[in-house]
């Protein structure tokens, strides 16, 4: 999916590098934090219980089995998601229908997503659906995503993604909101102008210490009108499947993951050519 061959013994790109993680890195912190539920905890350890308690996205409800997942009445709405697996979630409000909801709960609830996908982190995850607060900015839509990718507890690129349910579009800046090319674009929209922000030092600050644990992961918050709220921490982006539009940009973040590289922007290391045209690399087609 990549383009090139997976190396495992050897990886040298950041996708590369997510797999042999998901395989071979058995770090408790990561369950914790993948784990939608507990993340809480270690965001009110990392974070204070007062920085916690305005970041964090209020749980309505928590359940075992699937089969207590409540209906709001009109007007109102909640996310209903899987806390042991990515990508399970789905808006349920008044319209929907309550056997359905049970189903694809209890659905979600069977499934061992870390075993199935070899995503060790979620493996031992004990399963609940959670129903969570919908978040909508001044204009009633979902916030735009702003993902921090974190290397060594530092931010080095962000993600900028604006109505992603609808008509996406995207960008992808270092740090200093340098657009970086060659990034994972999947055919969405370039999103101009590069977003302004006037808490991203803020959130760029709350991405790091919570980052600090990491030789890698991704912050995703969000900021509505000036507040920052948390999403997730994800420790395999795209599974290592996701393919780069440019292969010296999935070079480059991979030369990232190196400690000798903490103090280093990927503009550096892009503009070091040496380290980004290995003879074994094999360009897309």
């Amino acid at each position: 999916m990549n383009g090139y061959p997976l190396d495992i013994l050897n990886p040298q790109t950041h996708n590369q590098r997510i797999v042999h993680k998901m395989l071979t890195e058995k770090n408790p912190l990561l369950t914790i934090t993948s784990d939608k539920v507990k993340v809480q905890d270690y965001i009110r350890e990392r974070l204070g219980a007062n920085v916690a308690k305005d970041l964090l996205i209020p749980i309505y409800h928590i359940s075992k089995t699937g089969m207590d997942i409540p209906v709001p009445p009109r007007g109102q709405e909640f996310f209903m998601k899987a806390n042991h697996a990515s990508g399970f979630n789905k808006l349920i409000n008044a319209d929907s229908n309550p056997t359905e909801i049970q189903k694809l709960a209890k659905y979600w609830l069977s499934q061992s997503f870390g075993q199935v996908s070899h995503a060790w982190a979620y493996r031992d995850i004990p399963r609940r659906i959670l129903c969570e607060k919908v978040l909508r900015d001044e204009n009633g839509s979902i916030p735009m995503d702003i993902k921090f990718y974190c290397f060594h507890g530092k931010v080095k690129m962000i993600l900028f993604l604006k109505d992603r349910f609808n008509d996406a579009s995207r960008i992808f800046t270092d740090e200093n909101l340098r657009e970086i090319p060659g990034a994972q674009m999947f055919g969405d929209k370039k999103l101009t102008p590069i977003p302004v922000h006037q808490n991203l030092e803020e959130m760029k600050k709350l991405s790091e210490k919570l980052a600090q644990d990491f030789n890698y992961c991704r912050v995703d918050l969000y900021s509505i009108q000036g507040k920052i709220y948390f999403g997730e921490i994800t420790h395999y982006t795209g599974a290592g499947i996701e393919r780069f539009d440019d292969y010296a940009t999935d070079l480059a973040l991979g030369q990232l993951w190196l400690p000798e590289n903490k103090d280093k922007s990927i503009f550096q290391i892009l503009e070091a050519k040496q380290s980004l045209e290995p003879t074994d690399a094999i360009e897309f087609s």
